[in-house]
């Protein structure tokens, strides 16, 4: 992190946002227990279900010049004199034109055809959002490509990976039925072209809390925090990463929570395996100048950037040749709010929101520096103390790209304060037990 990184992040979230008490109405639990509804739980991504022999922070393979680094933290250099960072820049390390060729193991007892159709859609989610391309290894593909290397997709007894492109030959990832999960496979994948874990970043300790004492006997290592000089990054930290583990990530019971965010609205949102994030995707095109070929000299908004289409690629729910326009939400609902001062509810306030909503608000200045200012006189939505996993408001403070801090029951309990040109809301309720929602005000202040 570089000097006064902290103070900055002080000065653009400096109010601490806490959940007041919730009222007992708010509380479905017990509902939702009689009638046999599943209650919320906390991220438990499925490719730590099981721990793949010979792996490192249970799924990634790592070759001995990475051992080297990472565990035992003897520093070394690429063929440029230049350091490994947070994903691989070694160019050796990266798949040639952005290709990873693979195939699958038909060996007996293979993978089984089901588990190779989720494969195929985990790259295909990286495909729609990269340059990165996955070609069945052949002869004529040795030939574009300039090597021999492939991924061997095989059946195991978990998710498992290397990190980049390594051998000369074959390099294997394992698939079983306990990680058979689009995302979760993702994940696997995202290793092989380069990613590490988001929570080894050198800077994470700003973010997460690692609660050593709840971590399974002889899991302590997987836990490290890598060295600047072997990861590092532009990005901000990521807790929504599908690269990032769960808050019960090798637990010692498999209840308590390991790792804790820092911001602890946070909480609903580690772990997720429900999508990529935008920084992954971003990451990912950044890794393998996905924009090289660009000549346009577009100004993307609202944190938008240049993608592997020379068109903007924008942040969740913002669209528009240069991401300028809202999307709108399943009610109609979400506006861009760029008056001084305004109100905005959920919909059907002062009655029930409707089940099944998003709604997004873009709270947005014209000038570049400016204060945003939210207040509620109202607010109530279904309560549940672990992450809100049910009905939420997401307040996106760290940045319009990054995951924010979610309020359910009676809300934030102060007034935010987000010094900044754009501040997004995100409002969501699911398939049952709906209530009156919010209102808030707003002003935009120049500083």
């Amino acid at each position: 992190m570089k000097p006064g990184f902290l103070v900055l992040l002080m000065v653009f979230f400096p109010i601490q946002m806490f959940p007041l008490e919730a009222s007992p109405k708010l509380n479905t639990n017990h509902i939702r227990l009689a009638s046999g509804e599943k209650l919320s739980h906390l991220h438990q991504p499925m490719e730590g279900n099981s721990n793949v022999g010979g792996t490192y922070e249970a799924d990634m393979k790592l070759t001995p010049l990475q051992q080297k680094e990472i565990i035992d933290g003897i520093h070394t250099l690429d063929s440029t004199g230049r350091s490994k960072r947070k994903v691989v820049k070694n160019r050796s390390f990266l798949w040639p034109k952005g290709i990873i060729v693979y195939k699958f193991n038909d060996a007996v007892n293979g993978l089984p055809n089901h588990i190779r159709n989720t494969v195929e859609s985990a790259m295909d989610n990286w495909e729609k959002t990269t340059c990165l391309r996955f070609q069945k290894s052949s002869e004529d593909v040795k030939w574009e490509v300039g090597h021999s290397n492939y991924v061997l997709i095989s059946k195991g007894s978990g998710c498992s990976s290397y990190v980049g492109m390594v051998n000369d030959g074959p390099q294997e990832i394992t698939i079983s039925e306990s990680c058979n999960n689009v995302v979760s496979i993702a994940h696997e994948i995202g290793h092989s072209f380069g990613f590490y874990h988001e929570q080894s970043r050198p800077d994470r300790d700003y973010f997460v809390n690692i609660r050593h004492e709840n971590i399974k006997p002889g899991f302590q290592g997987d836990f490290k925090k890598y060295d600047r000089q072997i990861i590092d990054t532009s990005e901000m930290y990521d807790i929504g990463s599908v690269m990032h583990y769960g808050p019960t990530w090798f637990s010692k019971d498999n209840n308590s929570q390991t790792i804790e965010p820092i911001d602890k609205g946070l909480l609903g949102i580690m772990g997720q395996r429900d999508e990529l994030s935008f920084i992954d995707i971003k990451t990912a095109n950044a890794l393998y100048t996905c924009n090289a070929v660009c000549t346009t000299n577009m100004d993307c908004k609202n944190e938008g950037y240049i993608g592997p289409n020379c068109t903007c690629v924008c942040p969740p729910a913002l669209s528009g040749r240069k991401c300028e326009h809202i999307k709108r939400g399943t009610q109609g609902c979400g506006y861009i709010l760029n008056e001084t001062s305004g109100t905005f509810t959920s919909p059907n306030f002062p009655g029930n929101y409707a089940e099944n909503t998003d709604c997004y608000w873009l709270i947005q200045s014209q000038q570049k520096s400016a204060i945003i200012t939210v207040t509620f006189d109202t607010y109530e939505m279904e309560d549940d103390a672990l992450g809100c996993g049910y009905d939420w408001l997401e307040i996106r403070k760290y940045g319009i790209g990054l995951a924010g801090p979610r309020f359910c029951a009676n809300g934030p309990s102060s007034k935010i304060v987000y010094n900044g040109p754009a501040l997004m809301l995100h409002f969501h309720s699911d398939d049952r037990h709906s209530f009156k929602g919010f209102r808030a005000a707003y002003t935009i202040a120049s500083k």
